[in-house]
């Protein structure tokens, strides 16, 4: 009878463990719950100007109520082809929600799109307008071929119980990371810095800001066994620097100037024009033999 009683209560056991496993709270479950509470504090921070609490705030609710759940299959639209749904992407997600007429830092998507060149074969980056497809169009010579850009019109999409919470709740522009299954890994907000950053400068702020997302990402897929192996996790920028050293150094001897005061694209743009003015001097004075 004793043994009966052990293996029943195991046996319950065990279901409550893989019941409370198997629990997925949806992002917009856990948002609703939590974010009335939310706006209210944070409300109150900002009007005491207390910008530290209300970072505390942004922080607390991400941590201990947004971070686990899953995010929405919501839909979004690509410049071109069919709406996709979020479950659509099969690696891991950088997901950046934006608008058009939001004004990053003159180094944040020149960072973004050197960190979506070198890892966009582990982790699908995107880029969310919440706008119309012409104002996205727009903005799309921006961005690197390795950033998928979409857009969702919060007044046609049909799903719009989960767009509204992404767009209003939380605000934008926002950074999410996910994994492939869409669990939220974290939420981090998108740096600021004043408009007269020098661009060397706003990159390096931005670069810092998003690398840390990535590595968030790495770290999962290479504790799931899903990292590829020739994968170089070096996110620093001296290794960046390294890997475009070619690059810049071209870029830099384009920029170098001659005792002229030109710089070598000047040059070549005047010794092409030369080059013209002879053969059209060339083929004038045949004209006139003739």
């Amino acid at each position: 009878m004793k043994k009966l009683l052990i293996l029943g209560i195991l046996f319950i056991y065990g279901i409550n463990s893989f019941s409370q496993e198997e629990r997925r709270i949806p992002f917009s479950t856990a948002i609703s719950a939590h974010i009335v509470k939310y706006n209210q504090r944070i409300d109150a921070a900002y009007k005491d100007d207390d910008l530290e609490r209300a970072e505390f705030l942004f922080d607390s609710l991400v941590t201990n109520h947004l971070n686990g759940t899953y995010m929405d299959n919501f839909s979004v639209n690509p410049l071109k082809g069919d709406p996709l749904k979020l479950n659509d992407y099969e690696k891991h997600i950088f997901l950046i929600t934006y608008a058009a007429w939001c004004v990053p830092g003159v180094g944040e998507i020149p960072a973004l799109n050197d960190l979506a060149d070198r890892f966009h074969d582990q982790i699908d980056f995107v880029v969310l307008f919440w706008d119309t497809k012409e104002n996205l169009k727009s903005k799309s010579n921006e961005y690197s071929e390795n950033i998928k850009l979409v857009y969702v019109n919060e007044k046609t999409n049909q799903d719009s119980y989960i767009v509204n919470k992404l767009k209003h709740a939380l605000g934008f522009p926002m950074m999410y990371h996910m994994d492939e299954e869409r669990k939220v890994l974290n939420i981090q907000k998108i740096v600021t810095h004043h408009s007269s950053e020098t661009l060397t400068n706003s990159y390096t702020i931005h670069f810092n800001s998003l690398s840390k997302g990535v590595s968030l990402l790495i770290a999962d897929l290479d504790a799931k066994g899903l990292l590829s192996e020739d994968t170089d996790t070096d996110l620093s920028e001296d290794k960046m620097d390294e890997e475009e050293g070619t690059t810049k150094r071209k870029k830099k001897k384009k920029e170098e100037r001659d005792e002229d005061g030109r710089t070598e694209e000047e040059r070549k743009i005047d010794e092409e024009f030369e080059k013209y003015k002879r053969e059209k001097d060339s083929l004038n004075s045949r004209r006139d033999n003739r």
